[in-house]
Order: C-alpha cells, then sequence, then structure tokens
C-alpha cells in the first residue's frame, strides 16, 4: 500500500510539472498575454454616427 501511495505522488508531482509547463508556454507563445493585455478600441468621433434627422425604418 505503501508503494502505491507513492507511486500515486510521484505520478501527481509529473502531472502538476507538465501542466504548468503547458501554461506558462501558452502565457508566453500562445497569444494569451495579447489578449489579456490588449488595449480597448475607443471609437473615434468621425467614426460614430452623428444624429443627421434621420430616423431608421
Amino acid at each position: 500500500m505503501e508503494l502505491f501511495a507513492e507511486g500515486l505522488s510521484v505520478v501527481g508531482a509529473m502531472l502538476l510539472s507538465v501542466s504548468c509547463g503547458l501554461l506558462l508556454e501558452e502565457l508566453l507563445f500562445g497569444g494569451l498575454v495579447r489578449l489579456f493585455f490588449a488595449r480597448q478600441r475607443v471609437p473615434s468621433v468621425a467614426t460614430e454616427r452623428k444624429g443627421t434627422g434621420e430616423k431608421p425604418c
């Protein structure tokens, strides 16, 4: 039983290290950093639709 617990802890440690490595790789090279730190687009005055008196149908 002690051997089973030791083997389970080894497998758990390996899975944890692999998942942390994949997460770090995804954050650095997968584009999530660009997604998190992307600037919000602010609509400019020229592209906003001004009220010209026309009403949509």
